[in-house]
């Protein structure tokens, strides 16, 4: 959060300057190639953004939904991508022109907005919780996309997962290989380890989409517009709900484990939580909302629903093909591990208890246990300071993992690396592994379809406790 008057002052400033910021229009352009959709947005009287999304080739053997439910869900997905644009003004009012709405989506929308960029709010010092602290305003203005029109008829029974690189959709779409459910890999802008993560797994052809940010945005940035954080998995959601329709499949599977809806910080009496779009409570809700103006038979769930990050660890251990291909650091691009920030210590902590040290040194370049920068970030972890806003483990998994480690080390003999010494003598919590058993043997919540569920379950958990599919 901002220490100083300054962020607030220049805030107020830009809603002064820049009341209104507009969804103009959009456009969808057909190549041989593939598709383009542009949105044009403004804020007047001096910004204007075009941002281009680009769509891979469409298979002919699908038959195309229609340009009316087509148009509708790239509208939708305009509608996520201002939120990229709107910040940098940050303006109390977002005139909607390319299409109309409900006032039951304009809710959603407006929740939407204060939970997912909760964020970018606090790293600026804003005050959001002021009942007219933004406002959705549809203004149709002759459109003939009226933003609730369900594309009504069934899809094929096919699925997309999510493939971004990391842990959590490696681990997915292996299970998925190996229990011999078909599947098509959905990646956007896509890093190095997913292309091969995607081709050790399906021989599907990927559904590849390419994004970029404006310039011009960036140019604002430097020159002192407000930036920050957007609830990016959301984003994956509305680019989902648009490949049902462009290629012809039903089900859209992301791969967000149970640790997203611990938040980070409470901020002007509302919880911030970095992780909210991959949050159990946004998945329920764009579910539902998927059905209802998007894709009537359309699904949306999470594979790994129920489980923790360090029952992720535990499973993904199992799979040594990937160990040296999967990348989520965040620093270096998910193009490898720095080693030095939150994500690579949760990784490596939830995933040090379940294969041998010489393999997590192999994978991260070093042994982050023999550095002594990783003590401030394990303290951060384990909530001793602001959780850190990346998707990292919970307090309590972190501590768990600790505890694990240390009996790990122990049992083998040998004497505690600084990083675990540290954590013995100043982290509660961190020599009792009773506490892991209770995390290991958890099964929480979800909304998986039966028949991928029995894939989860058949995958070696063992002593779950199972809860009713909601």
């Amino acid at each position: 959060m901002s220490s100083s008057n300054e962020a607030p002052a220049r805030f107020e400033e830009l809603r002064r300057k820049y009341p209104v910021f507009r969804y103009d229009s959009f456009e969808v352009e057909r190549k041989s190639s593939g598709l383009v959709a542009r949105f044009r947005f403004s804020a007047p009287p001096d910004i204007s953004f075009v941002p281009e999304i680009s769509f891979g080739s469409i298979p002919e053997a699908w038959d195309s939904a229609g340009d009316e439910f087509l148009h509708n869900a790239v509208f939708h997905l305009g509608l996520i991508e201002l939120f990229s644009y709107w910040k940098a003004t940050s303006s109390s009012v977002i005139e909607i022109r390319a299409g109309g709405m409900t006032a039951e989506q304009v809710r959603w929308w407006e929740d939407l907005l204060i939970n997912g960029m909760g964020e970018f709010f606090y790293r600026n010092d804003i005050d959001f919780t002021s009942t007219d602290f933004v406002k959705i305003i549809p203004k149709p203005n002759g459109s003939t996309i009226n933003g609730y029109a369900a594309y009504p008829n069934q899809l094929p029974a096919r699925s997309l997962l999510t493939i971004g690189g990391g842990r959590d959709s490696a681990l997915a779409a292996a299970l998925f290989r190996d229990s011999g459910q078909p599947f098509t890999c959905m990646m956007l802008n896509p890093s190095t380890a997913a292309l091969d993560i995607a081709s050790r797994v399906t021989p599907a052809e990927p559904v590849i989409i390419k994004r970029s940010i404006r310039p011009e945005l960036l140019e604002l940035n430097q020159r002192g517009f407000l930036n920050g954080h957007t609830p990016f998995s959301a984003y994956l959601a509305f680019l989902g709900a648009t490949c049902l329709l462009l290629y012809g499949y039903s089900n859209i599977i992301v791969a967000n484990e149970r640790s997203s809806d611990e938040g980070n910080v409470v901020y002007h009496e509302k919880e911030i939580n970095h992780q909210y779009s991959k949050s159990f409570r946004f998945e329920t809700d764009f579910d539902e909302y998927l059905r209802k103006y998007l894709v009537s038979a359309g699904r949306y769930f999470s594979f790994l629903r129920p489980l923790y990050e360090l029952q992720i660890g535990r499973l993904f251990s199992n799979f040594h093909e990937f160990l040296g291909v999967f990348r989520s650091c965040n620093r270096n691009r998910s193009e490898s591990w720095c080693g030095r920030c939150p994500k690579c210590v949760s990784v490596f902590l939830t995933m040090y208890p379940f294969i041998s040290d010489a393999a997590l040194t192999e994978i991260f370049g070093s042994n982050l246990f023999y550095d002594d920068q990783t003590i401030p970030i394990l303290r951060q972890l384990a909530g001793f300071e602001v959780k850190p806003f990346e998707c990292v483990a919970t307090r309590k998994e972190i501590i768990a993992a600790l505890a694990l480690a240390i009996a790990k080390t122990k049992e083998a003999g040998g004497p505690l690396p600084p990083v675990l010494e540290y954590a013995a003598r100043h982290i509660p919590g961190a020599t009792d592994s009773s506490s892991a058993a209770a995390i290991l043997g958890s099964y929480g919540r979800h909304r998986i379809p039966a028949e991928f569920e029995k894939i989860l379950k058949s995958a070696g958990l063992t002593s779950i406790q199972s809860y009713d599919r909601l």
